[in-house]
């Protein structure tokens, strides 16, 4: 390679960084900003997040976006959106269900129509812990906060500790850029991010809490991976295009859906439906 093609090379890669680094502060900006305000304002914006991630989901899979198991997906996460927002939680779990079983059992009609079940019950699940979390009126807002923290601190620790470290990949068949060395860099960094933003929250975190993070932060690692493994499976590179520099919505919130869907269950598991947050932070 020429100097003159060397140098085109690393303009190209610090163009592409900037163009990641601005898309990411204008997400985060706006994602910060209805997380503070909660109510209405917050569940359309993540309802339209969850819309397009199922869009995102019938593309990468191939099937029509109008066709019947592409709006049966629309209709059940929509419904359940509804549901959830209006407070009756056991409608909105069970639509994604009536609907992914529904196309379960067409499949011998429509050829994508298993995929397309699994894409109603993976936004949906996105959908329903981002509205439980928030709320809960004593803690949603902290818990999602500290939620963005782990899992962006975790994604960008990852990705400048891989590329200035380097080593050994950490899977390569399905992701040949990510290495060992990013994976435990984004592990350490990523948990102690969330953790100072809990401490600025006012929270006390106790070793458990950080253990907890420390599983999310590795959890949101798998989601990323999981993402990467379905695109190599379906040959493309990335969900979408809508988020210049990072690709589709899917590549932007992977691993936030893995994290938030297991917080929201941690905090069922110890508090009532009202209080998913304060489960998920007071156990």
């Amino acid at each position: 390679m020429s100097d003159t093609e060397e140098k085109a090379q690393v303009k190209s890669l610090w163009s592409d960084l900037a163009l990641r680094i601005v898309s990411g502060v204008v997400l985060a900006v706006a994602a910060f900003a209805v997380t503070w305000w909660g109510g209405l304002a917050y569940s359309l914006f993540f309802g339209a997040v969850t819309v397009l991630i199922y869009r995102e989901w019938v593309a990468m899979v191939g099937e029509a976006p109008t066709g019947t198991p592409a709006l049966t997906g629309y209709i059940a996460v929509l419904g359940s959106l509804f549901c959830f927002y209006f407070g009756d939680w056991q409608a909105g779990l069970a639509i994604p269900v009536f609907g992914a079983g529904y196309l379960l059992i067409a499949r011998c009609s429509y050829a994508a129509a298993r995929w397309c079940a699994g894409g109603i019950i993976y936004a949906g699940l996105f959908g329903a812990a981002m509205l439980l979390l928030r709320q809960d009126a004593t803690h949603g807002f902290a818990a999602i906060l500290i939620l963005f923290a782990l899992v962006w601190g975790t994604d960008v620790s990852a990705y400048f500790v891989g590329k200035f470290v380097g080593g050994p990949k950490l899977w390569r068949r399905v992701s040949p850029k990510k290495t060992w060395s990013g994976s435990l860099g984004g592990l350490v960094l990523g948990t102690g991010f969330s953790v100072v933003v809990a401490i600025i929250l006012g929270l006390q975190p106790s070793v458990t809490m950080v253990a907890m993070l420390g599983g999310l932060s590795v959890l949101s690692q798998v989601g990323d991976l999981a993402e990467s493994q379905m695109k190599r499976m379906f040959g493309v590179k990335d969900s979408g295009t809508l988020i210049p520099g990072h690709g589709g919505v899917m590549d932007r919130v992977d691993g936030l859906l893995f994290a938030v869907v297991a917080a929201a269950v941690i905090g069922f598991a110890f508090a009532d439906i009202h209080s998913v947050a304060t489960g998920f932070l007071i156990q």
